[in-house]
C-alpha cells in the first residue's frame, strides 16, 4: 500500500508533463498552419494588387497612346500643310506668270489686228502684207490657246491643293478636340502599392522583404521567377523583319540611299517569336529606329514643341504583342544627320530597356539602303 502510494506522484507528474508536451505540440500545429494561410492570404493579396495595378497601368497607358497617336497625327497633318501651303504658293506664282504671258500674247493679236483693218481699208494692194499679218496673228491665238490649256490644267491642281488643306484644316480642329477631351479624361496614374523586388537593381536599393512584410522566402521566389522570366524574353525571343522600305512621302518610290532631308517614313513589317510564345503575350515592347553614328533614338516622330517634356514617342514606337504580325509607320520628318542606321526591338522593364538579343536588323549602312 505504501509502495502504491509512492509511485502515484511519479505517474500524475509524467501524465501532467504528457499532456503540457501534447498541448505544446497541438499549439505549434496550430500555429504553423494559421502562418501556412496568412502567407497564403498574402500571396492572393499580392497576386490581386498586382493585377490591378496592372489593370490600371495599361488603361493609362493606352489613353495615352491613343492620345500620342492624336498628337502624331496633327504633326503628321501641319506638315502636309506646310507642303500643300508651299506647292500652292508655286501654283499661284506659276500662274501669275502664265497670266502675263498670256496678256502679251492678246496685246500682240489686238496689235496685229488694228495693222490688218487699217491695211483692209486702204485698198486691194495690201493682200500680201495682210496676209502674212494675219497669219502671225493665227500663230499668236494658237500660242495662247496653248497656254491658257496649261493654265486651265495648273487651276485645276490648285484647286484640289486647297480642298486637300480645307479637309487637313478641319481634321486637325477635330483631332485638338479630341485631344483636348482625351486629356480632360485621362484617368489618375494607378496608385503604386508597396514596392515590389525591382530587377537589375543593386541590392542597397531593392526594398528588403520585411518593409514589404512579404516572407523572405515568398520574396526569393517571386524575384528569382520574375528574374527567368525576364532573361527569356530578352535572351529568347527572336524578331523576324520583313517588308522594310524607308521613303520620302507616303506614296512615293523606296529610296536606294538616303539624304538628310529626303527620308521621312519607314515602313516595317515584323513579327515576335519564342518557345514558350506565352511568355510574350501582352507584353510591352518598344520598336526603335537607331542612328548609330551619332547613338542616339530617332524619335517616333519628332518631340511636340507645344509638349516639350512628352516622353510619348521619344523612345519609339511602343506597343503590346498579341500573338499576330505587326505593321509600323514609323514617321518622323526631321532631317537625319547620320549614315548608318539599325532597328532595335527593346523590352522596357522597371525603368530599365533592355534590347531583345536576336532583335536588331541594319536598314541604312554608308548613306545606302539595305536590302531585306
Amino acid at each position: 500500500m505504501n509502495s502504491m502510494t509512492k509511485k502515484l506522484p511519479i505517474i500524475i507528474t509524467a501524465s501532467a508533463v504528457l499532456a503540457i508536451g501534447l498541448a505544446v505540440i497541438l499549439y505549434q500545429g496550430g500555429y504553423i498552419s494559421e502562418l501556412k494561410q496568412t502567407i497564403k492570404n498574402k500571396e492572393a493579396k499580392i497576386v490581386l494588387v498586382s493585377q490591378e495595378r496592372d489593370e490600371a497601368v495599361l488603361k493609362l497607358e493606352e489613353v495615352q497612346q491613343e492620345l500620342q497617336l492624336f498628337k502624331d497625327s496633327v504633326t503628321v497633318l501641319h506638315f502636309q500643310n506646310q507642303q500643300l501651303h508651299a506647292k500652292i504658293a508655286e501654283l499661284k506664282g506659276t500662274i501669275a506668270k502664265l497670266n502675263k504671258t498670256i496678256q502679251k500674247h492678246d496685246d500682240k493679236v489686238a496689235s496685229l489686228t488694228e495693222q490688218i483693218n487699217r491695211l483692209k481699208e486702204s485698198g486691194s494692194k495690201y493682200q500680201a502684207q495682210i496676209k502674212s499679218l494675219e497669219l502671225q496673228r493665227d500663230e499668236q491665238l494658237q500660242k495662247m490657246e496653248e497656254i491658257d490649256r496649261e493654265r486651265i490644267s495648273l487651276k485645276d491642281k490648285q484647286r484640289k491643293q486647297e480642298e486637300s488643306q480645307l479637309r487637313n484644316d478641319v481634321a486637325l480642329n477635330e483631332l485638338n478636340r479630341k485631344i483636348k477631351q482625351t486629356e480632360q479624361e485621362l484617368p489618375e496614374p494607378a496608385p503604386q502599392p508597396t514596392p515590389e523586388p525591382i530587377i537589375n537593381q543593386p541590392p542597397s536599393q531593392s526594398p528588403s522583404p520585411e518593409s514589404t512584410n512579404v516572407p523572405a522566402e515568398l520574396h526569393a521566389a517571386i524575384k528569382l521567377k520574375q528574374q527567368e522570366r525576364l532573361n527569356n524574353i530578352v535572351q529568347n525571343t527572336s524578331v523576324s523583319f520583313k517588308g522594310i522600305s524607308l521613303r520620302n512621302r507616303d506614296g512615293d518610290n523606296e529610296l536606294k540611299r538616303i539624304k538628310s532631308d529626303e527620308w521621312r517614313y519607314t515602313f516595317v513589317d515584323f513579327d515576335l517569336s519564342n518557345a514558350d510564345q506565352e511568355a510574350i503575350m501582352d507584353e510591352k515592347f518598344i520598336l526603335q529606329l537607331y542612328d548609330l553614328d551619332n547613338k542616339a533614338v530617332v524619335p517616333f516622330n519628332e518631340k511636340n514643341p507645344a509638349f516639350p517634356n512628352s516622353e510619348m514617342g521619344a523612345m519609339g514606337y511602343k506597343f503590346k504583342y498579341e500573338g499576330k504580325p505587326v505593321s509600323v509607320r514609323y514617321i518622323n520628318t526631321q532631317p537625319k544627320e547620320g549614315s548608318n542606321y539599325e532597328l532595335r526591338l527593346v523590352y522596357p522593364k522597371n525603368g530599365v530597356v533592355f534590347t531583345l538579343v536576336n532583335g536588331t536588323k541594319r536598314i541604312v549602312e554608308d548613306g545606302k539602303v539595305a536590302g531585306n
